[in-house]
């Protein structure tokens, strides 16, 4: 129960902070003091700890809150955000009011208690929760010009398919980022991104942010394709991945 209690409050926590005030107000809460002790009586937590939860979930999320970076999140909160991002506000006001207003939210609990026999609905890929924080610290690092020489108009060209993340316009730039949770990790590059790395060559910057969830670190890669030594790993959809060992990125 405690575990069910746990993740319930976890995605209580994570629509609180994505919606924020129109959260409160779909929930029919007045403040955020009275949404904190009715949540955290109905879990069996202090409404401090529902407070800091949604807190944790701020940086992951496009809102005007800055969120905590002090400290690497959860497993658990990970996979709560790599699970629930997708879904509609309306889905998920949906849920939460099951989650808190349901005596019999059978379908919650039979989801929740199937992932912790393992067999959880969808396999969560917690390297794309890491991914997508790096991406957005990198924005924020180039917009107040972290990165020396490089400026102009960012282009993101993350939805294109080309390979990279992101490009400088009128300049042959292009940027890729990778990100790590911690300060030590391997990373991967798909066929595509090794392909136009090695293509672009001095015109290709990895940009590798470590630490992405507490205290974040950027060092720039330029070159890649002549500057990395990778090891070649093909899937089971034979998709082919370039895998950078955490040695390598050491001496960076």
């Amino acid at each position: 129960m405690m575990k069910n209690n746990q993740k319930k409050a976890l995605i209580v926590a994570f629509y609180l902070s994505k919606y924020d005030r129109k959260a409160l107000e779909s929930l029919n809460y007045s403040t955020w003091r009275s949404a904190y002790e009715d949540i955290g009586g109905k879990f069996g937590y202090s409404p401090n700890s529902i407070k800091n939860r949604r807190d944790d979930f701020d940086s992951l999320n496009d809102n005007n809150r800055s969120g905590w970076y002090q400290k690497e999140l959860s497993k658990s909160s990970l996979e709560i955000f790599e699970k629930f991002s997708n879904i509609s506000e309306d889905g998920l006001t949906e849920i939460v009011r099951d989650i808190l207003f349901e005596k019999n939210n059978y379908e919650i609990l039979s989801i929740l208690e199937d992932e912790d026999k393992g067999e959880s609905i969808r396999s969560y890929n917690l390297r794309g929760v890491t991914g997508k924080q790096a991406e957005k610290l990198f924005i924020n690092f180039y917009k107040k010009g972290f990165l020396g020489e490089y400026n102009g108009e960012l282009i993101d060209t993350r939805d294109d398919g080309c390979g990279y993340d992101f490009k400088i316009n009128k300049q042959d730039i292009v940027f890729e980022v990778k990100g790590l949770s911690s300060e030590e990790g391997g990373i991967t590059f798909t066929d595509k991104e090794w392909t136009v790395a090695k293509q672009l060559r001095n015109n290709y910057i990895l940009v590798l942010i470590s630490n992405v969830f507490s205290d974040p670190n950027i060092r720039l890669v330029i070159d890649p394709y002549n500057n990395l030594s990778p090891t070649k790993a093909i899937t089971k959809v034979v998709a082919v991945n370039w895998n950078i060992k955490s040695k390598d990125l050491e001496s960076i």
